[in-house]
């Protein structure tokens, strides 16, 4: 009790630094937050788009589509095939742009007969676009992979950014951790002198400076969270009648759980920097 009770009457006194190490802090942790957030999101899109890629393999005129449909459903890989007659394609076309309904009806059909895929395994996609390309009467293959490599991409390039931006926050708030923690040894210094002239531990000097820490780093994270959990839910409920197509993360389990690790994070932070600070200081009076 004494040492949280010299810990709330340091944050009170220096309530100006206190107030900026929390906002540091914040600002650290929502950034973090953020990025956590939309990487989420970015994984959920990749799966999505995973699981709807398709292959579509482009007849040649005269090819013998039943011959082909009956290889293709054989395949293991293959969760299911449909087969597009070009008339079909044609008024699907139509349908879809009735301004090429007169034009539809002047020329012949340009349009191939075509075998869409659905994989069991996107991962496969590359293996069965050669497979198909080796069978006679297929013209020419297409599928999604390119957009989805390229995506995998820019997943990638963002978490190893994000990597750093970790590195840079934390190292922020571990900073103002520090600072914070040593303005208050500074202003407890004659009083810290005599508690260790009359006997006093390590430990007991410095557990009212950890519990600063602690107090600190679980004062952002309260902050973070009332920020952070309210303002995602708001854009995502904003954006979904705007973008349907995009599976935004909804999950309270998995957002209770980043909220989780963002509290444990400002925590052991808070920890470290004000064990850093106090070791530091007793090392110099050694």
């Amino acid at each position: 009790m004494y040492a949280l009770q010299q810990a709330l009457r340091t944050l009170r006194s220096h309530w100006v630094a206190s107030i900026a190490t929390i906002t540091t802090m914040t600002l650290s942790l929502t950034i973090l937050a953020a990025f956590s957030l939309v990487s989420l999101n970015l994984d959920a899109v990749l799966r999505d788009l995973q699981t709807e890629l398709e292959v579509t393999a482009f007849l040649q005129r005269g090819a013998d589509a039943r011959g082909l449909m009956d290889t293709v459903q054989g395949w293991s890989d293959v969760a299911r095939a449909e087969f597009t007659g070009r008339d079909a394609a044609l008024n699907e076309l139509v349908a879809d742009l009735p301004s090429l309904r007169t034009a539809a009806t002047l020329v012949d059909n340009p349009l191939p007969d075509t075998i869409t895929l659905r994989l069991f395994d996107p991962a496969q996609t590359p293996v069965v676009r050669e497979r198909l390309l080796a069978l006679p009467g297929i013209a020419d293959v297409e599928d999604g992979s390119d957009a989805v490599s390229t995506f995998l991409a820019l997943n990638d390039a963002l978490r190893v950014a994000g990597s750093i931006l970790i590195v840079v926050l934390l190292g922020s708030a571990l900073f103002a951790i520090q600072n914070s923690i040593r303005a208050a040894i500074e202003s407890r210094r004659r009083e810290i002198e005599v508690m260790r002239l009359v006997g006093a531990t390590r430990g007991f000097i410095r557990a009212p400076f950890l519990i600063e820490g602690f107090l600190l780093g679980l004062f952002a994270a309260v902050t973070t969270l009332a920020l952070v959990i309210p303002g995602y839910q708001y854009i995502v409920a904003r954006l979904t009648p705007e973008v349907p197509f995009i599976p935004f993360v909804r999950d309270p389990a998995l957002l209770g759980q980043i909220a989780g690790l963002l509290t444990l994070l400002a925590l052991l932070v808070g920890l470290v920097g004000s064990a850093i600070a106090v070791s530091q200081y007793l090392r110099e009076e050694a």
